[in-house]
This record gives C-alpha cells, structure tokens and sequence, in this order.
C-alpha cells in the first residue's frame, strides 16, 4: 500500500474522525476539549511570557548603563565651592588651557567637567586674558561663571595725565600696581627692550611712556609695565604717520617727538597746539633760540632741585633761552593731539606767544612789541606768565 494510517491526522482519520465527529467516539470529545484548553492557555501565556522577558532585558540594560556611566562620568566637583584662589589665562588660551590652569590650582575637580561648562555655556570664546579670584573646589559650572564675571578679574588700573614726565610716570605707576619705583625706573632704562619703532634710538624713556588708562594684572612685572606703555606710544606713533610727517617737516622723528614733548607742556587748549609747534619751527628756521620755559624747568628738576628754583641762567643743554635748537630729550611724555600738532602745526610766522587770560588760552605775534605788552599784562594778571 502507498500509505499507512499513520500517516493520516489522528482528528481527520476514517476510524476516528475530526472533532466534530468525536461525540460519536467514547472519551474522544473530553480528549479534544484538552487540546483547544491547552492550545488556548498556550496563546494567553506566550504574551505575558515576552512582557517578562522584555523587562528582564530592561532591568539587564539600565544596570550595565548605569555601571558604565557611573564608571565614565565626568569627575566634578558640586556647588560654588569655598575659599579663593587666583588663576591666571594667558592671552590665546583656549578653554582646554584654562581647564588645566584650573584643575592646576584645585579649582575644578577636572579638565572635562570645566570644558563641558565652557561649551554647555555657549560663551567659551568670551574668555579674557587676566588674573581671576575663583572658588575652590567648586564646579565647572561655577568655574565658568566665575571667570565670566567682571568683577572677579584682578587688576590696577592707571590713568596716565598727559605731560607726565618719565619720574612722575614711574613713580604713579609705583603706587598703584605696588612694584618697587627702582625695578620700573631699572625697566625704563632698559631702552632695548621697550620695542620702539625702528629708528629710534633714544637714551631714556622720556616721551615714550604714553599718556593714557592701563589695567595692569597683579603679577606683572615692572618690565612688562613699562612695556605696555612703550607699546601703546608704539601704536600712536604708527597710526598717525608720525615718521612721514616728521620727514616732510625735514625732522628726524626724533625731533619731532621733542617738538611734541614741548607742545604738551605749553598748550592746554587744542586750538594752540599747532601754533606753538609752528612758533618753535619758525624760530628754529631763524637760528634763535625757542626759548621755551618748560625746557628749563625739566632741566632743573634731572638735578634734583625744585623745578621752580630755575633762573634760565644755567649751563643745561635744556636752557633754550640762551641755547639754540631743541633741548636734547623730551621734557614730558606727549598725547595724541600734541604728537599730530608737531607733524601738522599751522601756518603762520609767528616767533612770540604768551598766556592771554586766566584759563591758559595764549595769544600768537611776530611782532615783538606786541609780545612785550602781552607779556606785561599777562604778569599784571597773574596769569602764570
């Protein structure tokens, strides 16, 4: 035979029939019940059986995340921490740079946790360069915070009047950054090393030490200091063309650095500054001395005397009332408007000028009798002739 009877379903055999010829078999509706019981809890169980499953798979999950996390987190410090400490960033530092500097001085408990506040904040590339007071032991967070505030930053600021001479200069710088007088008067004579423009090549400071405000962190030193100024007359200087100007006046740039030296003393108001550089060219042009008082004055005081004892009878190089051309150095450190008023003066002839009313205005002559009278009226005032 081709087949057997095993080969048959039990439900669909001749002899036993399908299920819905069991009634017609002893036993065999009981057995089928069985089966569609079975085949039914079978069904019910197998979805509760992959919900476990899946939460088992879950469970599994979040602790090997959360042991991989723990194992990998960031090490941070919490809160804004306590105590102080200074950092310092250097001009270029990135946040990576700063983080170290940090983790460095105990600040944060590592690079990562502050790069990440840095980059979280959005603000890395508003980091300054300075000397900052920061919390120890604080978060990156914190850190970032802290060094993102004005007023945590650490640094003297210095106004520099202008006609300042160099000792008047080193000596305000002294008291407000508290570097000894001696290490900044040693640092200004240190001409090599002050960066001036090529060309010139003075024997002192004066004049170079431009007029202006400073911020000065706490750990400068005093050649870093006078360097900041040199470098700020550096950047005058260029920007007005000041070598150009000078050579078409037929000065050397030190000349006419003198020149402006002079102005500063003399002129408080800008409308006199040109007027003056063109008195000292005419009178320059004439072979007579400029017969600049301030020149005087400035001599006396290189002596160690009282600048107010001067008698113009001196045997100086600055006594221009009896010596012709310019005083050897400058006498005070010049600001913008004199420097461009030495390259630009006005036009005139005038050889005289003197103080015209008590605010300091000066009035401007070529006639010497006019002078004299001007002269008389302005000692009749008081007017500091």
């Amino acid at each position: 035979m081709e087949g057997s009877i095993d080969e048959l379903r039990d439900d669909n055999h001749p002899l036993f029939g399908s299920d819905d010829d069991a009634s017609h078999v002893p036993g065999a509706r009981k057995r089928a019940q069985r089966r569609r019981q079975k085949r039914r809890r079978r069904h019910r169980l197998a979805p509760i059986v992959a919900i476990v499953l899946i939460l088992g798979l879950i469970a599994v999950s979040y602790k090997i995340v959360s042991s991989v996390s723990k194992r990998f987190a960031t090490p941070d410090y919490a809160g804004a921490g306590q105590g102080f400490t200074r950092v310092k960033i250097s001009p270029g530092d990135g946040a990576s740079d700063v983080a170290a500097a940090m983790v460095k001085a105990g600040v944060v408990k590592s690079s990562r946790a502050f790069v990440n506040a840095a980059e979280s904040s959005g603000r890395a590339s508003d980091i300054q360069a300075g000397v900052y007071r920061v919390p120890l032991r604080s978060s990156g967070e914190a850190a970032m915070a802290a060094i993102l505030d004005p007023a945590n930053r650490l640094v003297s600021q210095v106004t520099i009047p202008e006609g300042y001479t160099e000792r008047q200069v080193l000596t305000l710088l002294a008291e407000k950054t508290e570097l000894p007088v001696a290490e900044l008067r040693a640092a200004a004579g240190r001409i090599s090393n002050l960066g001036l423009p090529e060309g010139l090549n003075p024997k002192t400071a004066e004049g170079f030490l431009f007029p202006s405000t400073y911020e000065f962190d706490p750990d400068q030193s005093a050649d870093e200091v006078v360097q900041q100024l040199a470098g700020q007359f550096s950047a005058e200087y260029r920007k007005l063309g000041f070598a150009a100007g000078a050579k078409a006046l037929r000065l050397t740039t030190y000349q006419a650095l003198i020149i402006a030296s002079l102005i500063e003393s003399e002129a408080k108001f800008p409308e006199d500054r040109p007027k003056v550089a063109r008195v000292i060219l005419n009178r320059m042009a004439k072979g007579t001395p400029i017969g600049i008082d301030a020149a005087n004055r400035y001599g006396v005081g290189l002596t160690g005397k009282d600048p107010d004892s001067v008698t113009y009878t001196e045997d100086s190089p600055y006594n221009v009332r009896i010596r012709p051309g310019l005083p050897p150095t400058p006498v005070s450190n010049p600001g913008e408007a004199s420097l461009r008023a030495a390259i630009q003066p006005a036009a005139g002839d005038w050889l005289y000028y003197v103080v015209s009313d008590s605010a300091g205005h000066h009035v401007f002559t070529a006639d010497e009798d006019v002078f004299t009278a001007a002269v008389a009226k302005c000692k009749a005032n008081g007017w500091g002739c």
